[in-house]
């Protein structure tokens, strides 16, 4: 099987609850049948179970001898590639651009802005508040795309 077969097998499987259940043992370490049932607030335990055999069976995660649940595969497709992992939060993309920006304007007004403001400092502020507000609807967005 070639590489993109593999992705384009990967992300069939990931989709819906079960990239939920993917992305939970990606950001919270292994975890038991019971603990992915209550975090993901699934109505049985054999829910939970079920989307980690899929996994299980994709070799994305794996199982040990007293059932914990581990991420034996890290892969980035659909949603999940649109996020960065820091710690145990996944954090999206956007996000580190936004506050490259946010910091930047924060210096400028400390820093270099005139009182009164003339023309270039308008256009600065004008420029840096409109990419902030992008760039703070697109993290949004994205923010609501998280796969749990």
């Amino acid at each position: 099987m070639s590489e993109d077969e593999y992705k384009e097998r990967i992300a069939e499987l990931l989709k819906g609850k079960t990239m939920g259940v993917y992305a939970l043992l990606v950001t919270h370490g292994p975890l038991g049948v019971r603990d992915v049932q209550r975090a993901l607030h699934f109505s049985s335990p054999s829910l939970a179970l079920h989307h980690l055999n899929k996994l299980l069976e994709a070799e994305l995660v794996a199982k040990d001898a007293y059932g914990v649940y581990s991420v034996a595969k890290q892969v980035r497709v659909g949603s999940l590639s649109l996020f960065v992992k820091i710690g145990s939060r996944l954090m999206p993309r956007y996000f580190f651009m936004l506050t490259l920006f946010s910091t930047m304007l924060l210096l400028y007004f400390v820093f270099f802005m005139s009182w009164p403001p003339e023309g270039k400092d308008i256009m600065y502020l004008a420029l840096s508040v409109t990419a902030i507000a992008l760039l703070l609807y697109e993290a949004r967005r994205m923010w609501l795309l998280k796969p749990f």
